[in-house]
């Protein structure tokens, strides 16, 4: 038996020899495509953990930069309802009426068609001719409660009323537009920011492992965290830059928006009858005139509103200083180098970008929507019965305006206004923010 066996194997021993080695050969390459299998499933289940984790991140960012909007907006309005009090105005035209009916009281039946209401009273003597100067009457209004200043003369009804439209459809424009720049620039700054938290960290966990000395990072702890902390306080830093907005950039944005509102209302009577085309034909005029200079087919970028010139960077970090752990003021000798700088180039590298100039449009766009939307419902739809139908004398468009304002500058954090909710829901918006978000420039992020 044991012969026949050795006799078997000694005939074919190279064939035995091909099979084993065949066989051999074969279960480590089994063993191989198998871990070559799981270390590619390893490799895709943390990329797409990754990718997970960046989606939170990101969408958890829009949401904070929601919360943020919202926390500054009053701050902004505040200053805009400050500068255009149209409500003032109002009572001032409301009191001149009330003169008006104390001495009709005494007077015979004849006379008593003097008092009609305010809208129909005062816009009739806009058919008076006027003087030259009354052209830049709000502008001079303006300037005088800026100043504190309540004038020594009554003024006409007639001057109240051109006050009246120009400084409400002026301080709509603004509302609109500042809150389109503030959505822009918080968006655009926490993302960068985000993005850069982001890499960071990814930077940092896999210097960790590659390094593998655990022993070394506890010795290294306390440089960690000086790492940590200057990181925090850059980041501070770079936020405080939206004081520039919130306080002086919106005033020169204003002046430029209340130029076009005079330019294209100031020649058309309260007591006009407009249809809904009209007037929003009339508010495509206006914002045109804003996004656009005069002899010049190109849109702003709005960069002068949203930053400061680079002379005036230093006043805007010292007027909110940012402390370190202990409460102590940090300084910069100078902020033409580092990481603020490389923040700030980059931030108005995407200002200028031709992206954030159509963002900035859309947003604007989407609040004007809903603007015109609201002036609609003072038209009257197929059923009702008008003088003249599908149309609107402008002074109730006016008084629809004026209220508005309040829909403008009112929501929480929780739970933003109208206007703003139009804004953040702007595809673009979501699109470029992303585009940010993902923009992993090494040289822009200080670790070279």
């Amino acid at each position: 038996m044991l012969s026949g066996v050795s006799g078997f194997v000694h005939r074919h021993r190279k064939k035995l020899l091909v099979t084993t080695g065949l066989v051999a050969g074969g279960y480590f390459l089994v063993d191989y495509v198998k871990s070559k299998f799981f270390e590619l499933q390893d490799r895709l289940a943390t990329e797409r953990a990754a990718k997970e984790n960046l989606k939170r991140r990101f969408e958890q960012n829009q949401q904070d930069a929601t919360f943020t909007i919202m926390a500054l907006l009053p701050s902004l309005s505040g200053q805009v309802m400050e500068r255009y009090p149209v409500e003032k105005i109002t009572q001032e035209l409301q009191a001149k009426r009330g003169e008006k009916r104390a001495p009709a009281a005494s007077v015979a039946a004849s006379d008593l068609p003097s008092e009609t209401s305010i809208n129909s009273s005062s816009v009739s003597a806009e058919h008076q001719p006027q003087p030259q100067q009354n052209d830049d009457t709000a502008t001079v209004a303006v300037q005088e409660r800026q100043e504190g200043g309540e004038g020594t003369t009554k003024k006409t009804k007639t001057q109240l009323w051109k006050e009246l439209k120009i400084e409400s459809l002026t301080r709509a424009f603004t509302l609109i537009y500042t809150n389109a720049l503030l959505v822009f620039f918080t968006r655009l700054q926490l993302n960068i920011l985000g993005r850069k938290n982001y890499v960071v960290s990814v930077i940092r966990l896999a210097e960790k492992r590659a390094s593998n000395q655990i022993a070394m990072e506890d010795l290294e702890g306390g440089s960690e965290l000086a790492f940590e902390e200057e990181e925090l306080q850059i980041n501070r830093m770079y936020l405080t830059f939206s004081w520039w907005l919130l306080n002086k950039g919106w005033v020169s944005l204003s002046e430029r928006i209340q130029d076009a509102v005079v330019g294209v209302f100031d020649s058309i009577n309260p007591r006009t009858d407009l249809s809904l085309a009209e007037f929003s034909d009339l508010i495509g005029k206006v914002q045109y005139r804003i996004d656009h200079r005069a002899g010049d087919d190109e849109n702003n970028n709005f960069l002068n509103n949203l930053l400061p010139p680079s002379e005036l960077e230093s006043y805007v970090l010292a007027q909110a200083p940012v402390t370190d752990a202990n409460g102590v003021p940090v300084t910069l000798s100078s902020v033409e180098e580092g990481p603020l700088r490389k923040l700030l180039d980059e931030t108005a590298d995407f200002i200028e970008s031709p992206n954030a100039v159509d963002v900035i449009h859309k947003l604007v766009h989407s609040g004007l929507s809903v603007f015109v939307s609201k002036v609609s419902s003072l038209y009257p739809t197929c059923g009702e019965e008008v003088t003249i139908p599908g149309r609107v004398k402008l002074a109730s468009i006016l008084a629809n305006v004026t209220r508005q304002t309040t829909t403008m500058t009112g929501g929480t954090p929780f739970d933003p206004n109208e206007y703003i909710r139009a804004m953040i829901d702007v595809p673009e918006l979501d699109g470029f923010s992303a585009l940010v978000y993902s923009n992993f420039d090494w040289s822009n992020l200080g670790l070279e």
